[in-house]
């Protein structure tokens, strides 16, 4: 997913627009009460205004979930039948909540990239190849809204891939090949349609340019119009090593092995690549001074790297030693350096980050690093590794309990658990701003109970949490799973459904959508969220982890049998 580079002037600038539309809400919720009450007396205004403010729930009193959530008062049935109904009828509803999304698209934005669910505007931002369309394809498939994927499918064959928009040059190379080329193949890999390989297969070799480097690391963006990649003086380890998949399956539809070939040298290159800890990387890699900086995460700017490392052993039939070797280096140093116990509470985890120079550990968790509960569970599942199925069942109590903790069952882009376990405001302050080089002027939100700062309120629909969901229900078959992926997408319906889809959510602390709710809704949401809930409440022998790998984009690709 696209992310502001740490400490750019972008990423400064968002944090600060994050805090003025905070601040302009509540003075505008301010202004429109003195306007009600100017007829009042000053007295009366004054009783007003407290009791209100006595009445809203600070952070550390909002209710949090229940031990264990399956208790009264609703309870699960006994009867195995009973169960299927509530499940049948729990994916019905996140079908109609694809339908009403889509219907919104089609309505207001066919064709474009993106559609504004609160406007009904749109955008071309990733260059005009309907990205949202693309990103959507596989997903109307598996929701058997077959006339809306005929459509989908017979636009998608009249783009032409080798032009973008004229005020969009250049493509982000990693967006397009998970979105784009991942989206056509998953489209194909369920419909066996040729067209859509032959389409595949266009965009394949459009993007592959970005390969065309002198090291053959790809640059971010490629010129599509030029047909040649465009420098940059560095690119994100997720950029670079979230394209073997895509590749990988391309050569095994085509029977064409050089895009393996160019995306196996990638591999090869971060496999001897210097590392501070064996798997572990530093987020960044400088073209110019050819070697890793910045910090060391699993989140954000890297997440996907280390998901696509046991992701590729699994797709190729379990073959390729490499990858598995990898990513057992990485699982075993991070377990060791990065995936620390909440104080609070040692029965959940998190992952933090390493700071650049001395390696120390930051407790900065973004909403990214939750696909890792998801990531350890298949692992297990894979390599025998009952150890990381424990740690994920850890992991993800603490994911899902950063929704269940916030006001409107949502989660926060980002917080921060101190690791000494201390809440020093004035130390993490500083220890952000030495990181990602901007400040943190406004207090930050402390939870009593669990220990943690909220640094970012927003909740972008993301879909990393019903991700893991997904694959620790099918993986353990524990039902609670599903429940928690039910309550997320009841508060999802209750609290971002707009006129045209879905609306990213300024401040999960806030309960009134009108203020709260952002004209945005990014196509992940239509491949990955809403496909993933629809797979928690599906029988597990449909779309089955025995015969599919999902790209970081949630595209299935079948496992390469030869």
């Amino acid at each position: 997913m696209y992310e502001p580079v740490p400490g750019s002037s972008e990423a400064g600038a968002q944090a600060h627009l994050f805090k003025l539309r905070r601040i302009f809400r509540h003075a505008m919720r301010s202004k429109r009460a003195v306007l009600l009450i100017t007829v009042c007396s000053i007295i009366l205004f004054t009783v007003v205004f407290y009791s209100f403010h006595s009445n809203t729930p600070k952070p550390s009193e909002i209710p949090v979930f229940p031990k264990h959530p399956l208790a009264d008062p609703n309870p699960l049935p006994d009867s195995e039948d009973a169960l299927t109904k509530i499940n049948e009828k729990r994916r019905e509803d996140v079908r109609v909540a694809m339908m009403h999304a889509w219907k919104g698209y089609k309505q207001q934005a066919f064709g474009k990239d993106e559609v504004f669910p609160k406007s009904g505007n749109s955008n071309n931002k990733w260059g005009g190849w309907a990205v949202t369309l693309l990103d959507a394809l596989d997903t109307l498939h598996i929701m058997g809204l077959t006339e809306d994927f005929k459509e989908a499918r017979d636009y998608a064959l009249k783009i032409d891939f080798n032009h973008t928009v004229a005020d969009v040059p250049d493509v982000t190379f990693f967006e397009m090949v998970i979105r784009a080329l991942g989206g056509l193949l998953g489209a194909y890999e369920l419909s066996n349609d040729a067209q859509l390989l032959m389409k595949a297969k266009e965009v394949g070799d459009v993007l592959a340019v970005g390969f065309d480097t002198p090291s053959g690391i790809p640059y971010q963006k490629v010129n599509v119009n030029g047909s040649k990649a465009t420098f940059s003086p560095a690119v994100c380890i997720a950029d670079i090593g979230s394209v073997q998949l895509e590749y990988q399956k391309l050569s095994e539809l085509t029977k064409d092995p050089s895009y393996r070939e160019k995306a196996q040298k990638i591999v090869d290159f971060l496999d001897k690549a210097k590392k501070p800890y064996p798997g572990l990387y530093y987020t960044w890699y400088s073209f110019m001074e050819e070697e890793f900086n910045g910090i060391i995460s699993l989140g954000a700017t890297a997440d996907s790297w280390y998901e696509y490392m046991i992701k590729q052993y699994i797709l190729n039939g379990k073959r390729i030693d490499q990858y598995r070797r990898m990513y057992i280096e990485f699982v075993e140093s991070a377990k060791q350096k990065m995936i620390f116990p909440l104080h609070s509470d040692p029965s959940m985890v998190y992952a933090g980050i390493l700071s650049e120079n001395d390696l120390e550990p930051v407790g900065h968790f973004h909403h990214l690093a939750s696909f890792i509960p998801g990531m350890l569970a298949l692992g297990a599942k894979e390599l025998d590794r009952p150890e990381d199925l424990e740690l994920a069942k850890k992991m993800m109590k603490l994911c899902y309990m950063l929704y269940a903790n916030s006001a409107t069952g949502l989660s926060p882009e980002l917080v921060i658990f101190p690791t000494n376990g201390e809440k020093d405001q004035h130390e993490i302050k500083h220890s952000f701003r030495k990181l990602f080089g901007y400040s943190l002027e406004t207090p930050l939100d402390y939870d009593q109970k669990y220990g943690y700062y909220t640094v970012n309120t927003n909740y972008g629909l993301r879909p990393e949490t019903v991700e893991s969901l997904m694959y620790l229900y099918r993986i353990t078959g524990d039902k609670m799973y599903q429940e928690w992926g039910w309550n997320i997408f009841q508060s999802i319906q209750k609290y971002t459904k707009t006129t045209y889809g879905y609306a990213a959510y300024d401040d999960v602390m806030d309960t009134d959508p009108s203020y709260a709710q952002n004209d945005q809704m990014e196509s992940f949401f239509f491949a990955e969220t809403l496909k993933y809930l629809y797979l928690l409440f599906s029988p597990k022998d449909f779309i089955s982890l025995d015969e599919f790998v999902f790209n970081t984009e949630a595209h299935p690709f079948r496992k390469i049998t030869s």
